[in-house]
């Protein structure tokens, strides 16, 4: 996984780069080119390594066979991508391929940023590790919320959070993610709130599942743990919270009117 998102990556950095516009992608979300090709290293590479694979991906669906089962985001981040804006990330979650295989089942995580040479991953036998910079997760967060809104409806939670903690906590909305999630994990931010039902589970299984292996837990908004979302197929989440713990996702959740 280290080296397909690395190969994408030098592909997404090169002057080969096309952003033409080639259509929908299986979400439903309108695909470029650097979308398609990215996907393409990436399934090309694990092949290279793991023989047959299943591919989920926002670009293409389901497709292949195999003993292993990859859920990708090829570009996470892509509107960032397309406008230069520096925050994009490659993201690839392995699990044994099985019936109903969820993001709890991921035996192997990497999200790698694509405008910096840094790499987060993990095993299940090895643990968390990053590349490229020497980073340890946080004893308390910081006091930043990240989230996104793009309706009145949307941003009714994030107001609410808001009113709860004041002037204490800042809101912040970086366009990717998959990094977002992580950098809850590490304990920059506080938490993570997206209830745009935009959301799928390509963009989030790897960095939710890394998450989670170092102590944050991510909810759909309607208590469910996000960790017992099935991979086998991309579904669209409606609404989602990650927190720096357990304590951080429960306080959240109530404060937008759920309870875990």
């Amino acid at each position: 996984m280290i080296a397909a998102s690395t190969r994408a990556i030098t592909y997404l950095r090169s002057s080969y780069v096309s952003k033409k516009p080639v259509g929908y992608g299986y979400s439903g979300d309108e695909s470029r080119e650097f979308d398609l090709v990215s996907e393409r290293i990436i399934l090309r590479t694990l092949k290279e390594y793991l023989n047959d694979v299943v591919l989920v991906s926002e670009e293409s669906g389901v497709s292949g066979e195999g003993s292993w089962i990859a859920i990708v985001d090829p570009v996470d981040g892509s509107v960032n991508f397309e406008a230069g804006i520096p925050i994009a990330a490659v993201s690839i979650g392995l699990a044994r391929n099985s019936r109903e295989v969820s993001i709890r089942d991921i035996e192997a995580a990497v999200v790698a940023e694509v405008f910096r040479d840094v790499i987060y991953y993990f095993d299940k036998q090895s643990g968390f590790r990053t590349i490229g910079l020497d980073i340890k997760r946080r004893s308390q967060p910081g006091r930043i919320l990240l989230g996104y809104a793009d309706s009145a409806k949307s941003f009714e939670p994030l107001v609410n959070i808001m009113k709860n903690y004041g002037s204490d906590i800042r809101l912040r909305s970086l366009g990717s993610a998959a990094l977002d999630i992580i950098y809850v994990a590490l304990g920059a931010a506080l938490g993570f709130v997206d209830a745009r039902a935009k959301l799928r589970n390509v963009d989030i299984a790897a960095s939710v599942a890394i998450a989670n292996h170092l102590g944050s837990y991510a909810y759909l908004c309607n208590g469910t743990d996000l960790t017992s979302m099935r991979i086998d197929k991309v579904h669209r989440l409606e609404c989602v919270v990650v927190g720096y713990d357990n304590s951080v996702a429960s306080y959240l959740l109530n404060m937008m009117g759920f309870r875990p």
